[in-house]
């Protein structure tokens, strides 16, 4: 029995697709084509007068402050990409780790933190003090 309704399924649509209007089907599709192509056109024009009313002197010049990550007390980047703060530690890292000169003209140099505090203790264990 569904073999039948299977059957007659198939010859009805075979044969409502024999009857469509196919010039017709085609045709609306160009026509939707060509009303889009014109509405393009005509609100490009439309934008094009109103920026031309709105900016006769054209557009306004970018910024100076457009590639500042910072603009007064305002951090313009995004929080997630900011890595200044871990930069800045790494450097400050380093420096503790390092020989340098702090004031050079005044003979003012810095070491290494790790042998600043050996020389610490060492200089305290000779006056007789225990560091705490």
């Amino acid at each position: 029995m569904s073999t039948t309704a299977h059957t007659s399924g198939s010859t009805e649509v075979a044969a409502a697709q024999r009857e469509m209007s196919w010039p017709w089907i085609i045709g609306v599709g160009v026509g939707s084509i060509l009303i889009f192509a014109v509405a393009t056109v005509w609100s490009t024009h439309i934008l094009n007068v109103t920026r031309a009313e709105m900016q006769p002197g054209g557009p306004p010049p970018i910024p100076k402050q457009v590639d500042q990550y910072e603009v007064g007390i305002v951090n313009l980047r995004v929080f997630a990409m900011d890595q200044r703060a871990a930069q800045k530690r790494l450097e400050q890292i380093e420096r503790l780790r390092s020989y340098g000169w702090v004031d050079r003209e005044s003979g003012v140099a810095h070491i290494p933190i790790e042998e600043a505090m050996r020389m610490y203790l060492a200089e305290q264990q000779k006056k007789g003090n225990q560091p705490k």
